[in-house]
């Protein structure tokens, strides 16, 4: 804040007053203070900029990941489910019943496996 109001005391300055060595040479070291603390700033925005960036890249992957995992879990438990049915139906001795259940439900099962391993 302070650099800000010597910009304003040096406004007011007169062109005689300008033209002086001594007020040159502190206009001239305020600016280039001015300056380096403007690209300063604007390293840090721009890093943040790419942080924020970085963020909502990620934000995006993981609810995408989350909605595919919804389908995958879905599809797990189905396929346990049809091979509780498989195991079942073995020892009540229908085994084509159980091959028609079982081996689906075990393709379906190794398939979410790989798919959600991704």
């Amino acid at each position: 804040m302070t650099g800000h109001k010597k910009y304003k005391k040096i406004t007011n300055l007169t062109n005689k007053d300008l033209e002086s060595p001594g007020v040159a040479k502190f206009v001239i070291n305020e600016n280039e203070t001015l300056k380096k603390s403007l690209r300063e700033t604007q390293d840090r925005l721009e890093k943040i900029k790419e942080e924020k960036f970085e963020h909502e890249k990620k934000n995006i992957i993981l609810e995408t990941k989350q909605k595919s995992i919804f389908w995958i879990e879905f599809f797990k438990f189905i396929s346990s489910v049809g091979i509780g049915f498989a195991i079942s139906y073995i020892f009540s001795g229908n085994n084509t019943a159980a091959l028609s259940f079982g081996i689906p439900s075990v393709i379906i099962f190794i398939i979410a496996l790989i798919v959600g391993n991704k």
